[in-house]
């Protein structure tokens, strides 16, 4: 039974991975090894991002996905492409009382980082 829920969390992420690479042009971001994440400055505020997870050292989808959720949030969600090793984030702008600029968005970021 295990097993199973963990197949059904990988179809998920990966139906969710492809769901958000097609239907959006997403913002580059940059991520380290501590998942501290710093969206990019140049443009404003974006609902997804998209950084290269090469220095995240993932050794399997499931070691992807364990490790992105335990970093997601109620204002941010992190979503391992495992296949293209890159990482996926949604930042959640409908959850703050007021609009927040990317700026703000790169501080609460940084005041998150473990």
């Amino acid at each position: 039974m295990n097993s199973l829920k963990k197949i059904f969390l990988l179809v998920a992420l990966s139906v969710a991975s492809f769901s958000f690479s097609q239907s959006t042009d997403a913002g580059l971001a940059t991520i380290d090894a501590n998942y501290c994440l710093v969206l990019d400055t140049d443009s404003e505020i974006q609902e997804h991002y998209s950084a290269d997870a090469t220095g995240l050292n993932w050794t399997s989808a499931a070691h992807a996905a364990k490790k992105c959720g335990f970093h997601t949030n109620n204002l941010v969600t992190y979503t391992a492409d495992y296949e293209n090793n890159s990482i996926l984030i949604h930042i959640h702008m409908d959850r703050t009382y007021e609009t927040k600029d990317v700026i703000w968005w790169n501080q609460y970021l940084l005041s998150i980082c473990k």
